[in-house]
Formats: structure tokens, C-alpha cells, sequence
């Protein structure tokens, strides 16, 4: 049974959460938020190696059925970019978490590993190759029963997206070789650091070209695909969590089996308006994906290289403002684990996802519109009907972040150009500007925490 809901440990929300909380949140996740499916992360972040096992003996003691129909489902380093000892800790903690859960439950509570940040087919053969075995010796010298634990390969960039097929076919491949169970395959498809690096047109458009593709390898390979996507509360990270845009959302993302509940969801708004945002997603489960043109490719590429050359002249205005973006999970600073844009032979530093959000947002700029010069471009071009045919609730995107959006503190704290960039996209695209009044009296004070939290708040998540 592949879980629909999975509640994540993003910093997404303006609530703190500490790494001593997140076991309590974890059971939260399963009985309040309604959630079968808890990721357990370690990618960049301080988390217990004891975590997953302590949320399979926390579940016990309630009488939770975790490993039935409730998973958990850990995210790993990448070696690639994290120390080799961090990875390898981590799948110990996956297979110490099976050991109690057959142990004491006599189920398999982790079925399934999440790699982050996946760009070569190499790493993923290398840790499935590492699952297998590792898990190999623990069941034959444990005497317990054992299922091949799934890597999931989490995709997280507009250029690999679209080659989705080769990481695919790989994975299969070496399960295949292993002889493990192939009726499922899971795929993680990640929008917001494949907007951080390619923005939101771009992501967008590779992310629904990545859904198409997965709903034709699925007929090719003989087995059932099933696809997460991983999106937050603001649209620039798929917006899919938003009370607001969920109901486009999940329109315009159609073809997901699984879908992330991040913390903003979860503790900036209410109850209630949390329960309407499940059920719209489980309504949408396993729709049919949106039928893609290989032109789309070329749009792809264009929205890419015209955003890296806008984020270029003000990255380093927003690394300094992304230092007092507050942090509200127990994560590696992004300044010792951030991520990269390459433009031409340059290669830009920037914050995690969710910090570089945020910073565009105390900016008076909210990242959806770093797209203007495109937008700009594609009016020129004659290509914006086509770039809407395939995303027809841009327009509406938009219409929600100009509440967000201070062009007076743009100004001062970017400059004029970008303000000039983003209103003639405005005016192309029929969208009036004017923020809320409260949100533009509290972005225009100092910039200190309590104010980027309020502002946050205000919002419905910080970033």
C-alpha cells in the first residue's frame, strides 16, 4: 500500500520545532494531521540517529499500527555533498528502526529511503546497492524477516527532471538485479530547489513534463510508478499545501500518488483550513497526468537562463538579508550546506529553498516574479498563450503574491530596475499591485526577527 500523505520536517513555518519535539510531532502527524507517511530527515539537518526507532516504540506504546499502513520513510545525505559517515548513519537508523518494528510490532516500519539532490544514475545504484546489503546481513544474522528497502530518488532540478527516464530505468535495474519486489517504484519530483535554481516557470513546466514522462515509462517497464512531489505553501514551491491555491494546485500538478504536508500547513493556519487542504489532495491522488508537447523543452531552457541572469545582479543583497531569515528546525547552516546556481561559467551560492524564499519575500519581491524578464521576453515572442496553456493558473499565482509584494521596499533594498521588470510583467500579465496594508506597514520596519516571523504569520508560512 504506497502511502498518499507525508509529513515532513521542513522549516517552513514560523513555529519552532526542535530535533527533542520532533517524535511527539511525528505521532501528531499520524493521528491529528491524518498523515500515513512521516519522513524522517537527515539531508543537512541535526537529527538523531535514535529518531526513527524512537518513533516505532512511541507508536507501540499507543498502539499505532506503524509498518501496516503507516510508514516511515527517512531522507538521507547525499554523499555527493554531505560527509560518507553521515549517509552511512543514517541507513543504520533505518534498519535499527526495522529491527524494533519487527522486533515489537512484527511489521516493517521503513519500506522505503529517500536520496536527496540526485543528479548522477551512479548514486543511485551505489545506495541501493548499499540498502540491499547492509539490510542483507542485519535480517540473516537478526533471524528476521526482510523486504528490500526502496530508494527513493528525490529529483531536484529543472535539466534532470526532463531526463526522469534514465534515473527511472536505472533504479529498476539494479532492484531487478537484486531480485526485490517491482509492482511499485517510487519517485520523489522536488519544485522548490528547482525553483531556487531555475525558478518557477522553469520548474514548473519540467516538473509536469517529468509527471507526463513517469505515466509512459510506467507502460514500458511493466510496473506501477507512483510519483511524490514535494511542494510547499508559497506557489514559487508549488503552493499545493495553500489553502488558497490548492484547489489550482493540484489541477495543474496532476498525476502525484503522494504529496508532502510541510510544517507551515500544519502549525500558520487553522485546523480547519488544514482538513480542507487534505481532503482536496486525497481527492486528487493518482490523477491523470497533463499531456506535454516536446516544445515545452525549449521554454523550459529559455525561462531558466533569464531568471539565473536576474537572480545574478541581486545575490549578494540576498545572502546578506538571508542571514536573519530565523531557522525553526535544528538544520546545518546554508552557509556550510546551501545550494548553487550556475550562470555561464559562474557558480552562485545560495540559501536552501526555504531561506531564499523567505529572503525574497522581506526583499518586497516574492520569487514567483523573478520570472518577469521572461515574461517580458515570452510577451515579445508571442510564446505567453502557450506557456499558459500548460500552466493556466500562472495569472492567478500572481494575483496572490502582489499582496506580498512592496514595491517602495523593493526599491530601497534591490533597486529601481527590478521594481520597473516586475511591474511591466504585471501590467502584460493584467495583474494589479496593491499589498495588504498591514503587511506593507510591518515589511517597511526594521527587519529583525520578530517582524520576519509576523510577516510570515501573515503570510501563512515564512518561506
Amino acid at each position: 500500500m504506497i502511502p498518499k500523505l507525508m509529513c515532513t520536517q521542513h522549516p517552513d513555518s514560523t513555529i519552532r520545532v526542535s530535533v527533542q519535539e520532533e517524535v511527539d510531532e511525528a505521532i501528531q502527524g499520524f493521528t491529528v494531521y491524518g498523515c500515513d507517511e512521516i519522513m524522517v530527515d537527515y539531508e543537512g539537518k541535526l537529527t538523531p540517529y535514535a529518531q526513527p526507532k524512537d518513533i516505532v516504540m512511541k507508536a507501540k506504546s499507543l498502539d499505532i499500527p506503524v509498518g501496516e499502513k503507516l510508514y516511515i520513510t527517512p531522507r538521507i545525505p547525499n554523499p555527493k555533498l554531505e560527509d560518507f559517515d553521515r549517509v552511512a548513519l543514517a541507513l543504520e537508523a533505518a534498519l535499527i528502526a526495522n529491527y524494533y518494528s519487527y522486533t515489537h510490532l512484527c511489521t516493517q516500519a521503513v519500506k522505503w529511503i529517500i536520496l536527496p539532490m540526485v543528479e548522477t544514475v551512479d548514486i543511485v545504484k551505489l545506495i541501493q546497492r548499499l540498502i540491499i546489503r547492509k539490510s542483507k546481513v542485519i535480517c540473516e544474522e537478526m533471524n528476521i524477516p526482510c523486504l528490500v528497502m526502496q530508494l527513493v530518488p528525490l529529483v531536484e532540478d529543472s535539466s534532470k527532471l526532463i531526463q526522469i527516464h534514465e534515473y527511472i530505468t536505472s533504479l529498476y535495474s539494479v532492484l531487478d538485479e537484486f531480485n526485490a519486489d517491482l509492482r511499485d517504484l517510487r519517485v520523489f519530483l522536488g519544485k522548490s530547489d528547482t525553483a531556487t535554481k531555475s525558478g518557477h516557470i522553469a520548474s514548473a513546466l519540467s516538473l509536469i513534463y517529468a509527471l507526463h514522462e513517469l505515466s509512459k515509462i510506467d507502460r514500458e517497464l511493466d510496473v506501477d510508478i507512483k510519483p511524490i512531489i514535494g511542494m510547499g505553501s508559497p506557489p514559487f514551491r508549488g503552493g499545493i499545501n495553500n489553502p488558497r491555491l490548492v484547489d489550482m494546485e493540484v489541477e495543474q500538478y496532476r498525476g502525484f500518488s503522494t504529496i508532502t504536508i510541510q510544517s507551515a500547513v500544519r502549525y500558520d493556519v487553522a485546523y480547519t483550513e488544514y482538513q480542507r487542504v487534505r481532503s482536496v489532495l486525497l481527492n486528487n491522488i493518482d490523477g491523470i497526468p497533463r499531456k506535454v508537447e516536446p516544445s515545452i523543452l525549449q521554454i523550459i531552457e529559455d525561462a531558466t537562463q533569464r531568471y539565473r541572469a536576474l537572480v545574478a545582479r541581486y545575490i549578494d543583497i540576498v545572502n546578506k538579508y538571508a542571514l536573519l531569515i530565523p531557522t525553526t528546525r535544528d538544520r546545518v547552516s546554508w552557509r556550510e550546506y546551501g545550494r548553487h546556481i550556475v550562470l555561464d561559467d559562474r557558480m552562485l551560492s545560495t540559501p536552501r529553498a526555504i531561506v531564499y524564499t523567505a529572503t525574497w519575500y522581506i526583499l518586497g519581491v516574492p520569487p514567483l516574479f523573478l520570472d518577469a524578464e521572461f515574461i517580458i521576453e515570452a510577451y515579445k515572442r508571442n510564446i505567453l498563450d502557450e506557456i499558459i496553456k500548460y500552466m493556466p493558473y500562472l495569472k492567478k499565482e500572481w494575483e496572490y503574491e502582489a499582496q506580498f509584494y512592496v514595491s517602495q521596499v523593493a526599491e530601497r533594498r534591490l533597486d529601481k530596475e527590478i521594481v520597473l521588470k516586475v511591474n511591466k510583467a504585471m501590467d502584460i500579465m493584467g495583474v494589479r499591485h496593491e499589498p495588504a496594508e498591514p503587511y506593507r506597514k510591518l515589511i517597511e520596519l526594521n527587519y529583525i526577527e520578530p517582524h520576519i516571523l509576523s510577516l510570515g504569520k501573515m503570510r501563512g508560512f515564512l518561506g
